[in-house]
């Protein structure tokens, strides 16, 4: 399937399905999903923060799912990070989530996916990912 979204030009624009996807749940049992099944493809900016209940990281093909329950007021994080360990040859995307409650350290609530479905949490941005072995 084809995704497209509307750009700041008003222009449709395809996206690539990625790996890892976004989904939200709402309070009221309503839910956004990144890549919806009409073929659009929704951004960050179009989650309702205030009343979410739910947010997912979901394989697009495939069965892997992590699920946080929001708490009240926190705020949804969602990267990308493309790495290249000294250890290997070609660069490899790693998907960041998780949100943040405050502006403090301990405040944040960081979670990466690796290559391998394995999942790393931290209340700290800037990890060296590569030392989790990143080709096994």
């Amino acid at each position: 399937m084809d995704y497209t979204y509307t750009n700041e030009n008003g222009e449709l624009e395809a996206v690539e399905l990625e790996k890892w996807c976004w989904g939200v749940a709402y309070k009221d049992g309503t839910e956004l999903h990144q890549f919806d099944k009409s073929g659009n493809f929704h951004r960050l900016s179009e989650i309702n923060q205030k009343d979410l209940e739910l947010f997912t990281m979901y394989e697009a093909e495939g069965t892997g799912r992590y699920d946080i329950v929001m708490p009240e007021g926190a705020r949804i994080i969602h990267k990308y990070r493309n790495i290249r360990p000294f250890y290997m040859d070609k660069f490899v995307k790693v998907y960041m989530f998780g949100y943040r409650t405050g502006k403090k350290d301990f405040e944040y609530h960081y979670h990466f996916i690796l290559p391998d479905k394995r999942m790393v949490i931290s209340n700290v941005n800037n990890i060296d990912l590569a030392k989790f072995e990143l080709n096994r």
